[in-house]
């Protein structure tokens, strides 16, 4: 069992364990420079927007996905799951893009509807509250989908004593099936905290860290330091105080997940049922529109002549069609395309072949902490990583390759993989293995295990393509140029570069960033839509039941 966990061992050691070492050594080897960088930015600020906007996001989708989850439980319709899940599968790059046009002073949709006539990206007032409320959106999906397996966990002879003892709805969630979710809802809360610490997309896409450094976070500043100043030891400092600061909550998530559950209720409010059924309904139907009427818009907008962009109010509905920028942005997407799909399919291939063999043997021999070592990698910011990693590929001739941007991608993949496999075969029956030993199976792993474990592989092979799609730090780090169409391959710039290149010409084209925000989104829509069952299972099986 030990020589299954090997290999994953040596490259999360290589590219998450060691990387993050050598972040602390390389500030020690020099740390007057780095120390100098302190004097570039007001650090005090920069710590504050990294909290307020990590803070912003966790509290808001938590919020947003519990009483989400509570409608869906209630009308568990599979369309509404669906709907809920439409923002996970845009790229945060896309999301940036949509939601810029959607602030845009009165002529956005969002702006418009709230009688906004300014752009909030515009001011330092609202810059980091608006930038937040973007990342809210995007991170409600997780949220609902750790607390709807929670509700979901609840025992179905603890449901109907509920109905016996003649419990209203509003009693049952609040007083019973509330405490089988507070594992869920702390878990969501804690991951999407972690998780948006390490949010370098969003600000730098939405604001570039402006104005001034009112969006400025310690992500961006970690990228600011290695690009505009070079100063690769102050960004190493800020790279240490970011992954420093994220351990605590990162640590959090992993004893949360190995944890039993709670037994915390909230006051029981008695509502009739009458009431409380079209309140839960109403809210659901309002927090579907936020979560959708942006990618509606993207789509609107990327579809339509641009000379209906800039009306007051803004025209809502579809009057003609223009695909001439979404025809011209998909030919011109076409070498980051090719790079983005060659990643996505390295990194799915590492993650499964890595994460599947090693999770079966870890869980088999109970190392929990491997897996509570798994879960602290997958929470840790990206930037933690980022500049050991660039300067080892820079020794080996790796940057601006498929396979230098592929391999250190994986950790993501990787640890959450297997995180979410460990679990899975934690409880996987043991009497198949029995069977085969007594028939004198060999090769028990590929001939057994592995095909009874197909849905989980393709389940986690599905997100983790989901997952590489949607990167943009790595890739702007690790790459250099588009893919050159030549044989051998250069140049590894991915579909999200793409993205980001159209909102960095200087000038407000909303067919162009609706164009390429649709098209770098698409291709994980359509993947999410014909896998939704695998996508579904894999993102639920987190390990968050309440018992």
């Amino acid at each position: 069992m030990i020589k299954y966990s090997i290999p994953y061992l040596v490259y999360i050691t290589i590219f998450g364990i060691l990387p993050l070492i050598l972040t602390f050594v390389i500030v020690g080897l020099n740390f007057n420079l780095a120390k100098s960088a302190f004097s570039i930015t007001n650090v005090g600020e920069i710590i504050y927007n990294t909290f307020y906007f990590s803070l912003f996001t966790a509290i808001v989708s938590t919020i947003l996905g519990f009483i989400l989850a509570i409608g869906v439980d209630m009308f568990p319709k599979k369309v509404l799951i669906l709907l809920a899940l439409l923002p996970f599968t845009i790229p945060f790059t896309s999301s940036a893009l949509i939601w810029v046009i959607s602030f845009y002073g009165g002529y956005g949709w969002f702006t418009y509807l709230l009688g906004i006539n300014y752009d909030p990206l515009y001011f330092s007032k609202t810059a980091l509250t608006a930038v937040s409320l973007v990342s809210a959106w995007s991170s409600t999906p997780l949220a609902f989908l750790l607390i709807l397996a929670s509700l979901r966990s609840v025992p179905v002879e603890v449901k109907e004593s509920a109905q016996i003892d003649g419990l209203t709805l509003s009693q049952y969630y609040l007083n019973v099936a509330f405490p089988y979710a507070l594992k869920g809802i702390l878990l969501s809360f804690l991951i999407n905290f972690v998780l948006s610490m390490g949010n370098f997309d969003l600000p730098y896409v939405m604001t570039q860290g402006g104005p001034g450094f009112s969006t400025t976070t310690l992500s961006l500043i970690v990228y600011f330091m290695m690009f505009e100043y070079d100063n690769f030891s102050g960004g190493a400092l800020f790279a240490a105080i970011l992954s420093l600061i994220a351990t605590l909550p990162a640590i959090g998530v992993a004893l949360l997940v190995k944890k039993g559950g709670f037994r915390v209720s909230l006051p029981a409010i008695k509502i009739p049922d009458k009431l409380f059924k079209p309140i839960i309904l109403a809210l659901t139907v309002i927090i579907i529109l936020f979560l959708d009427f942006p990618v509606y818009w993207m789509i609107l907008v990327a579809t339509r002549p641009n000379n209906l962009d800039f009306v007051k109010p803004p025209i809502l509905l579809p009057k003609s069609i223009n695909l001439s920028y979404l025809i011209s942005s998909f030919y011109s997407s076409i070498p980051y395309m090719i790079s983005s799909i060659v990643i996505a399919l390295i990194v799915g291939v590492i993650t499964i072949l890595l994460s599947s063999i090693s999770a079966y043997g870890s869980a088999r021999k109970f190392w929990f902490w491997l897996l509570i070592l798994s879960i602290y990698l997958y929470a840790l910011p990206s930037t933690s990583y980022i500049i050991p990693i660039y300067l080892m590929e820079a020794d080996v001739n790796l940057i601006n390759t498929w396979i230098g941007l592929a391999l250190p991608s994986a950790i993501f993949t990787a640890t959450f993989a297997f995180w979410t496999m460990f679990n899975f075969y934690i409880d996987f029956p043991k009497v198949y293995e029995e069977a085969a030993e007594i028939d004198g199976m060999k090769n028990k792993m590929l001939r057994l295990i592995l095909p009874l474990s197909r849905p989980f592989l393709i389940a986690s092979f599905i997100i983790s393509f989901i997952f590489a799609w949607h990167l943009l730090f790595y890739p702007l780090v690790l790459s250099e140029t588009p893919y050159n169409m030549n044989f051998p391959p250069s140049g590894s710039e991915t579909i999200t570069i793409f993205a980001l290149n159209s909102i960095t010409q200087g000038s407000v084209n909303w067919a162009l960033l609706a164009s390429s925000a649709l098209i770098a989104a698409l291709p994980v829509i359509i993947i999410s839509y014909v896998a939704q069952d695998y996508v579904l299972r894999g993102l639920y099986s987190g390990g968050v039941k309440g018992s």
